[in-house]
């Protein structure tokens, strides 16, 4: 997947939002239209309605977005594409899952890895989010290809993550710290500063040096000829770090943004 097919899919799927908020409406004015006041059925509707409008405007939106991308001529670079532990930089996009999935791009637009349920039981879509949380929530960090690169099972006390490559387990215990959060793996620390509108996320290790970055609403020129939504949050790495170090912040960034969209 490419981030122009990434708009087509939530394009299809808020029309189809769109229209399913319709469904109720209908039903409620085919059974009550003479039992009630029409007042009062206004007044029940008027939410459907809008979240059903408020999709459909969403649908325009990223139809026009891919439409942008194609005009621009979708650039397919010649340079053989790099894994997913390889990146420096990468844009985040949500689509909708029971807890998460996190889809990872490079800056050509180029979808590199994805982090999502690693079941997808169709009762859990329906689940509120606490009640979810009841169940253990396991997810899975993939490559481009949808090769297991780590399993993360995420409770209340932390994270346990289960390198795929050579059957390694870790566990990374999580608490609050003042304004901060911390997480701790063995001798290994990582802070996060708490921000108020979740826009600049920096991860610091032990020595309180920046390893990671997460932020939105910034984003270089050249990338935006692909990504049409300037809040497209960009994740950086600094120089240096090892592909369990990034599979750890891949791991921390998910707790950070379940249920993104549920």
């Amino acid at each position: 997947m490419n981030i122009q097919q990434y708009y087509l899919k939530t394009a299809d799927i808020s029309i189809n939002a769109s229209l399913a908020a319709l469904v109720p409406p209908f039903f409620i004015l085919l059974v009550f239209i003479e039992k009630f006041p029409r007042t009062y059925l206004i007044l029940f509707l008027i939410p459907f309605i809008l979240y059903s409008f408020l999709c459909y405007q969403i649908h325009l939106l990223n139809k026009q977005r891919a439409a942008e991308i194609v005009e621009r001529k979708f650039k397919k670079s010649r340079q053989a594409r790099l894994s997913l532990l390889s990146q420096s930089n990468l844009m985040i996009v949500f689509m909708p899952a029971p807890s998460l999935r996190m889809v990872l791009f490079d800056p050509e637009g180029r979808q590199v890895g994805e982090i999502r349920d690693m079941k997808m039981w169709k009762f859990r879509w329906f689940l509120p989010y606490f009640l979810d949380r009841l169940f253990p929530r396991r997810l899975g960090i993939y490559d481009h290809s949808a090769n297991l690169e780590a399993s993360i099972l995420i409770d209340r006390k932390g994270i346990d993550i289960s390198f795929a490559k050579d059957s390694c387990k870790e566990t990374i215990i999580n608490k609050k710290d003042g304004f901060k959060l911390v997480y701790k793996n063995g001798c290994d620390r990582y802070s996060i500063a708490k921000t108020f509108f979740h826009t600049d996320f920096q991860i610091l290790d032990e020595t309180s040096k920046r390893i990671a970055r997460l932020r939105k609403g910034w984003m270089l020129l050249e990338w935006g000829e692909q990504f049409r939504d300037p809040n497209t949050p960009v994740l950086s790495f600094e120089e240096g770090l090892t592909a369990k170090e990034k599979l750890r912040i891949y791991a921390i960034f998910a707790t950070l943004f379940l249920y993104r969209n549920h």
